[in-house]
């Protein structure tokens, strides 16, 4: 009888224990728990339609851009180079996801990357312009996907990616101009845009994505030497480019390229 009181004794103490780590271990998992602070704003001086960039600390003194609010009056905005004596080097995902009321936009030197749909269906965009000596390095995936009044834009020298439907849907957009070395260009690009003409100086392009330019029923000219491979309906709808024209080095071709 003593000896089943001692194992019972020694089972509920072990119980006990099991149960005190277990509680540790749940202190231990909530303090390691990242705390998330709310986002700040910046409001520009002598600001007449009310703009407001929501921003967050990165990387212990750097900027990054994560939402844009103002009036519904048609204008132009500048986006600071510095908030809070830090350089603003990120404009996030979606940040001025579907601004209709942005006709321009000014992107700072500093910034080094712009997000995937970061300017998606901002409609009334007329114009980008990077500012001074760019540091720009990443266009993420339909960023300004759905554009409609952007008509041209020349991309920074210092690009290394071009994401896929970065300009899809841009339907007014005419030229781009670039001396970037990007090597492809992704899925979708350039696709809906029905007046694109011009593709100027992509020099080191080797691979077109699928549906690349599909839809770009007035594209005349791009025919850069350094393309290797046409992929699945990248020219598709594009009547004013003559698929026997040839290109050195070119070395495959999808059969539905020029669909």
């Amino acid at each position: 009888m003593k000896r089943i009181f001692a194992l019972l004794l020694a089972l509920m103490l072990l119980c006990t224990l099991v149960a005190s780590c277990s509680k540790d271990e749940d202190e231990d998992e909530q303090t390691d728990l990242t705390v998330v602070t709310e986002h700040q704003v910046y409001t520009p001086a002598n600001n007449q339609y009310k703009d407001s960039f929501e921003y967050e600390i990165i990387n212990g003194d750097e900027v990054a851009i994560v939402n844009f609010t103002s009036n519904y009056t048609l204008h132009a905005i500048v986006i600071p180079d510095k908030i809070e004596n830090c350089p603003v080097v990120e404009i996030t995902d979606g940040a001025f996801y579907q601004c209709s009321q942005i006709t321009s936009v000014k992107i700072p030197a500093t910034v080094t990357r712009i997000g995937d749909m970061a300017f998606a269906g901002c409609v009334q965009l007329e114009e980008v312009i990077f500012d001074g000596v760019p540091t720009l390095q990443t266009i993420d995936d339909y960023a300004f996907a759905k554009c409609a009044a952007l008509k041209s834009i020349a991309l920074p020298e210092t690009l290394t990616k071009l994401g896929e439907g970065a300009f899809m849907d841009c339907i007014t957009l005419v030229t781009v101009l670039t001396q970037a070395p990007l090597t492809e260009i992704m899925p979708r690009t350039f696709m809906g845009c029905a007046k694109l003409y011009s593709v100027t100086a992509f020099s080191q392009v080797e691979i077109i994505g699928e549906f690349a330019f599909s839809g770009c029923t007035e594209l005349a000219i791009f025919h850069p030497a350094s393309v290797k491979e046409i992929r699945a309906y990248s020219f598709a709808g594009c009547k004013r480019i003559d698929p026997l024209t040839p290109i050195e080095g070119l070395l495959k071709v999808d059969k539905t390229a020029f669909y």
